[in-house]
């Protein structure tokens, strides 16, 4: 229970590279799949969090093993905010940027194709925020969440 049957360091490097792949893979999911969660994603994060668990603990399920990559994890997620937080570059790397999809009432299809975000979709979020066609909207942001931001016209348009 308390004896470790791999090295720390062992634990620490499998962690490392395990918490990198995901980030990764997250990061190639896209924007879009991040504000909304499907029967489909739940699924696969279930799956995928089954598979990690074996391929950092390397079998070893002792208190210490457990505590180490809990730390080592806690750790990466530390540093990762802290680099985002200082280094604009890096920020813009990992987290992406914000994607104009309407400017001026005129859709940015490219924009919409590139982040797989379907014309339904776009005119749903438009509907979010009480919007009905795309004329009354000034600009739509795609953020790095996923979300959609709306800033209309005012009413003298």
């Amino acid at each position: 229970m308390w004896h470790l049957n791999s090295p720390w360091y062992n634990l620490v490097f499998r962690a490392f590279v395990i918490y990198l792949f995901v980030f990764f893979v997250i990061r190639l999911i896209g924007k879009k799949q991040l504000s909304k969660l499907s029967s489909f994603d739940f699924a696969l994060i279930l799956i995928m969090s089954l598979s990690i668990q074996n391929g950092v603990m390397e079998g070893d399920h002792s208190i210490p093993a457990v505590l180490i990559v809990i730390g080592a994890l806690a750790a990466f997620n530390y540093i990762m905010n802290e680099l985002t937080y200082r280094f604009n570059w890096f920020e813009k790397l990992i987290i992406g940027i914000p994607e104009v999809v309407i400017l001026n009432g005129k859709v940015h299809k490219r924009i919409l194709k590139k982040e797989k975000i379907s014309e339904a979709e776009l005119f749903e979020a438009l509907r979010e925020h009480e919007v009905m066609k795309t004329e009354d909207v000034k600009c739509a942001i795609l953020e790095t969440d996923g979300k959609i931001s709306v800033i209309k016209y005012g009413p003298t348009h």
